[in-house]
């Protein structure tokens, strides 16, 4: 009778999606795949829609020393862990808007080729989004930061998804400083999820355009 089929480390199957293995290690791990489990097939399809998802966007991938954050991320949700504790979702609010134009439902970002503030606040934290149309590709650099209240020490970084609908078009992670960018972002109806461990804040939909 055939063994078990063997799950391959998450972290392993990025690098092959993403074409960083060695030819030998690639090769080892094509025929590893071939006899995977279910739980490994579906990593690996998810993983490639990701990766079609990203290139056709032309968004930049995360830079390397953000890379492990977020493949110990994916892998925990892969692995359906989580540490201890509730996962509280929260949506955050507008409270402030640089550009001061009415909109009904959606926020509009990125006008006449200046750079436009939104603060969105929720229970512990404000983010602060900022956007510059580009006028070389006439796309949108996206860039923000998570800021905490006063009464709020650390609360450590966050995994940042830019969501069109379903699909997700980008992902990162904050910095020390709690500081996130997505570079050349294509006009467009946005979701951004800003998420921990224990913690989900959503924004809502925002419409950038230039």
């Amino acid at each position: 009778m055939p063994g078990p089929r063997k799950r391959i480390a998450f972290s392993q199957l990025v690098d092959w999606v993403e074409g960083r293995l060695p030819e030998k290690e690639a090769r080892a791990v094509e025929e590893q795949v071939a006899v995977a489990d279910a739980a490994t097939l579906a990593d690996v399809a998810w993983l490639r829609k990701f990766l079609r998802a990203t290139e056709d966007s032309g968004l930049e991938s995360p830079p390397p020393e953000m890379r492990s954050t977020l493949i110990a991320r994916f892998e925990a949700h892969a692995e359906g862990r989580r540490p201890p504790g509730f996962l509280k979702r929260v949506v955050a609010t507008l409270t402030f808007d640089g550009g001061l134009r009415p909109a009904v439902g959606l926020r509009s970002a990125g006008t006449q080729g200046a750079r436009r503030q939104l603060v969105y606040s929720a229970d512990d934290l404000d983010v602060a989004l900022n956007f510059l149309p580009r006028a070389r590709d006439k796309n949108i650099d996206l860039d923000g930061q998570v800021l905490p209240r006063d009464d709020v020490s650390e609360l450590g970084s966050f995994s940042v998804q830019l969501l069109q609908g379903e699909t997700e078009l980008g992902i990162t992670v904050t910095d020390d400083l709690g500081a996130f960018a997505f570079e050349s972002t294509p006009s467009g109806v946005y979701e951004i999820i800003l998420s921990t461990d224990r913690v989900e804040v959503a924004i809502a939909p925002v419409e950038l355009n230039v």
